[in-house]
């Protein structure tokens, strides 16, 4: 999963309970917010140009390092493999991509396993402190370095640096909460919907909640819970069935679009409701923005794969060349169907011409 996706083993336990947030219903149009809304839809729009870093390291990066980057076992950390071995060979640096199901004893084997073979650092997303503890206190031991994305751990005490947390995440849900009130013209009834497993997405959540309110007072925002077994199975048919008993609801936000908009169009469409429920969402994969293209989705705010894999390695680059790391989350881009990538068939970097920045921030240009 992209965000996620990154939000991936993080799964505590899930339940599938709703909720509904609302606030007064009034034909009347919050002037003000509104108009806040369409320029921070305007603003977010444009894709970013520039990294997330802009202070060169000044001091020389030690080449030959060995980094063993673990596979959550979902498509997205699939694809970062690949993307963090680009980066590590631009600093003379090499990546063993180790295959795991996610499950926590195939990873904690697979970080044991990097330690006995001599590795410099090892690399996990959504790395759970608790689950990993005892991997993490040896990696410590060893002067192994751990480094994560996506996670709810905080630095320190053997875990060097993690980006893309809770609270680098959340403008994502202001985005999309402009996004709605915009499109609307300030009359959007919205369900939020959530996978309450992965913990990553809550702050996202809650700011699409306050935006909403604060864009638009007389919106209303409903919740719904999706359980991880209903991931790939009957998770649209769960979101129209919510949609069937609510019909106020003219707008739809996905917490992880690739987990929870796969099959949703194709479910409005067969129960009616394809041309009255917009959809935006978090995420995205290829089929997603299929959908988009086809007019399905709205607008998404996509994981960016490469800023999560070059600000791992940048804090490694700056730990080992001895200056201080910078603390750093991934920068956002809201996309629509009218400025999307010409090629959306797989994972994308938001700045495009990130590569050369990054060589020329670690004097590899």
């Amino acid at each position: 999963m992209a965000t996620a996706v990154p939000v991936v083993a993080l799964l505590l336990a899930v339940s599938a309970c709703g909720s509904t947030s609302e606030a007064t219903s009034s034909s009347s149009v919050d002037t003000a917010g509104l108009e806040e809304a369409k320029e921070t839809v305007a603003e977010a729009a444009v894709r970013p140009t520039s990294i997330p870093i802009d202070t060169p390291i000044d001091k020389p990066i030690p080449t030959g390092k060995k980094i063993t980057f673990v596979s959550c076992g979902v498509e997205a950390c699939a694809i970062q493999g690949p993307i963090l071995a680009e980066g590590a060979a631009t600093l003379g640096w090499t990546v063993e991509q180790v295959a795991t199901d996610g499950s926590p004893e195939k990873v904690q084997g697979a970080i044991d396993a990097a330690i006995r073979n001599g590795s410099d650092a090892v690399i996990l997303n959504a790395a759970d402190a608790d689950a990993y503890a005892k991997q993490i206190a040896d990696a410590k031991k060893a002067g192994v370095q751990f480094v994560t994305c996506c996670s709810l751990a905080a630095a320190g005490d053997g875990l060097l640096y993690n980006t893309a947390t809770a609270g680098q995440n959340g403008p994502i849900g202001d985005y999309l909460a402009a996004e709605v009130v915009s499109d609307s013209g300030g009359k959007a009834h919205a369900l939020y919907v959530n996978i309450s497993a992965f913990e990553i997405l809550e702050q996202v959540g809650e700011t699409f909640e306050e935006a909403m309110g604060e864009y638009c007072s007389s919106c209303s925002v409903d919740s719904i819970d999706i359980p991880l077994t209903s991931l790939g199975k009957d998770a649209p048919d769960r979101i129209v069935s919510y949609l069937r008993s609510h019909p106020q609801v003219n707008y739809v936000a996905l917490s992880v679009t690739d987990a929870l908009g796969a099959g949703l169009p194709a479910a409005l469409n067969a129960a009616g409701l394809g041309d009255k429920v917009t959809v935006v969402g978090q995420g995205g994969g290829s089929q997603n923005f299929a959908d988009m293209e086809a007019g399905a989705i709205a607008a998404l705010v996509p994981a960016d794969l490469y800023s999560y894999d070059y600000l791992m390695l940048d804090a490694l680059a700056r730990h080992w060349a001895g200056v201080p790391l910078i603390d750093a989350g991934p920068p956002y881009w809201l996309v629509k169907k009218d400025t999307a990538p010409d090629d959306t068939s797989a994972a994308f970097p938001v700045v495009e011409d990130y590569e050369a920045q990054w060589k020329k921030l670690w004097g590899k240009a």
